[in-house]
């Protein structure tokens, strides 16, 4: 089966680490040349290799804010409303000659049954192609049935489970909410939010630690993307040099 993604961006990963300093440990990071790593460029044929980091999770949970975030820039389109992201839109920063590191960004899952299914789908395809897997929730909501029931279809093996990392977006909407912009939480959201990665570790028992953060207001972040950069630098396919 033929599986295709779209980069928004081509460059490289200093460009992320000048603004999370933990991706400055994949510069000059070398992919094993193996085929479920390799991509194929169909404008110009040029091959390249590599780790892919995905992001899953529903429609308005934040995915494309967060890739956007990590690169400092609203390259991907976002939407309170409707679902913007039909494909597998990702962009790619050079870790040296002919590899990458690949923020993809997913559909997100909870518009309709059909979409579900078809994006269920997608998600399992691309499982084998992703070094990581960064599974968005909201720490501002009660009901993870969807989530539990895709997280669960997903990640179904051990393997599978250790390349996920869940993801708990919109701390800064976690009660009580204050009227006046910060950027980090305050004392009784720090409260609430440690209460809720209890509740989400029982109902999701994962392996990897629960990640709090924030990507509207860049909160936590950074510990985001030294968790992405842990897996990565842990996979039997990435020499870090």
């Amino acid at each position: 089966m033929e599986i295709i993604k779209y980069y928004h961006h081509r460059g490289n990963v200093g460009e992320l680490s000048t603004r999370y300093h933990a991706f400055s440990k994949l510069k000059n990071a070398r992919i094993r040349k193996i085929d479920h790593l390799k991509w194929k460029d169909t404008h110009n044929g040029y091959i390249s290799y590599h780790a892919q980091v995905a992001f899953f999770g529903k429609t308005g949970y934040g995915k494309s804010t967060t890739v956007n975030s990590f690169f400092g820039n609203s390259i991907l389109k976002t939407s309170d409303i409707a679902a913007c992201t039909r494909e597998c839109q990702s962009l790619d920063f050079e870790l040296s000659p002919n590899c990458y590191l690949s923020l993809a960004d997913f559909p997100g899952i909870g518009e309709s049954e059909y979409r579900d299914h078809e994006y269920l789908e997608m998600y399992s395809n691309f499982l084998s192609t992703s070094t990581v897997i960064v599974y968005v929730i909201r720490a501002d909501t009660r009901d993870y049935s969807i989530d539990e029931s895709a997280y669960k279809k997903v990640f179904s093996t051990h393997a599978h489970s250790k390349k996920a990392i869940l993801a708990l977006n919109y701390c800064d909407k976690v009660e009580p909410i204050s009227r006046q912009y910060l950027a980090h939480p305050n004392s009784e959201q720090l409260k609430n939010i440690d209460k809720k990665i209890d509740v989400v570790n029982k109902i999701f028992s994962p392996i990897n630690a629960i990640i709090p953060y924030s990507a509207e207001t860049s909160w936590n972040m950074n510990t985001l993307a030294k968790a992405i950069v842990d897996i990565v630098s842990d996979s039997e396919h990435i020499e870090i040099v």
